[in-house]
């Protein structure tokens, strides 16, 4: 098919935008934060502002549209969003066909579609099994078996961000408690981390002028106890999480991508020994954990993936 293809995903904090080739080579990108509490419609505006800064109508042969949250294939409606909440109950897939008319379309859950970015080219390559955990604002992940996303008979598979790691832990925004995403995610840290401010205002961590997990990376970098301390904490419940994923599926490889990973220096290890002293010998032994080559670009590069088989 001729024109070019292009990729959107549409995470909690910001949106990543690519124009890809036939081949599925990235021509050109955009990226920038966006309003995540904001109206749906501002949203999709911002999701559209995205496009058209890369191509416009005539040229494109396909767009794929990967979205943070729980979504309906057959519908094409997201149904829970926990991090971009307006968003629930928003047909997207209508109104992207609406704002891009009759061309090939694709639209999935961001985790998945970043599942399939790394799969097809990047760290997953020539596995027969693979499980993605996104690690940002929240935790996603993915599992893909034999090229294809196991999506589960209602289509809300490979929540593993909402699998229980800590029986009666902190409040996640789905509403459980106890979730992998609560214990671990790039929001489970500033909670975590403005805690240790309100206890302790002398703290480096009070001093920060907005508590991030890139400012927490940069404060364990100069050996800040505090910051170390809560790198160490998340690393450990990380290592439960995929001790979990180990003993459960048993993949060929477990892929680790998102904004968190940048700071894999001061929680890699506290994983690795939490995954080694939880899991099946035979589980951690010949599952391979390793850290995407994509960087944030998995989920963009994967949803166009459909599009490319066709």
């Amino acid at each position: 098919m001729d024109g070019v293809y292009l990729g959107i995903d549409l995470g909690g904090t910001e949106i990543k935008a690519a124009r890809f080739t036939r081949d599925g080579g990235r021509e050109a990108e955009e990226q920038f934060g966006y309003d995540a509490q904001g109206g749906a419609e501002e949203i999709f505006a911002a999701l559209l502002s995205a496009a058209s800064n890369l191509t416009n109508r005539e040229s494109l042969g396909g767009i794929g549209v990967a979205v943070a949250g729980v979504f309906d294939p057959e519908a094409g409606i997201i149904i829970d969003s926990p991090n971009i909440q307006s968003l629930n109950g928003f047909d997207l897939r209508s109104r992207v066909r609406g704002a891009f008319g009759d061309i090939p379309l694709s639209v999935m859950n961001d985790a998945n579609a970043a599942a399939l970015g790394e799969y097809f080219a990047g760290a997953g390559r020539g596995t027969a099994s693979m499980c993605l955990l996104t690690l940002g604002t929240g935790i996603g992940s993915g599992f893909v078996l034999g090229g294809k996303i196991w999506q589960g008979t209602a289509s809300v598979a490979a929540e593993a961000g909402h699998m229980c790691i800590q029986a009666g832990g902190p409040a996640c925004h789905c509403g459980g408690q106890g979730c992998f995403e609560a214990c671990v995610s790039g929001w489970a840290l500033v909670r975590d981390a403005g805690e240790i401010a309100r206890r302790n205002p002398s703290s480096a961590i009070a001093a920060l002028p907005a508590i991030t997990p890139a400012a927490l990376s940069g404060l364990a970098a100069g050996e800040d106890k505090d910051a170390l301390a809560l790198w160490s904490e998340a690393g450990r419940m990380l290592g439960i999480g995929i001790a979990n994923l180990m003993n459960l599926l048993n993949p060929e490889c477990i892929v680790m991508v998102g904004g968190l990973a940048k700071a894999k220096e001061f929680f890699y290890e506290h994983a690795r020994r939490a995954w080694e002293a939880q899991a099946f010998d035979r589980a951690h032994e010949s599952t391979e954990v390793k850290f995407g080559t994509m960087g944030e670009w998995a989920g963009v590069r994967g949803a166009i993936q459909p599009l490319l088989e066709e």
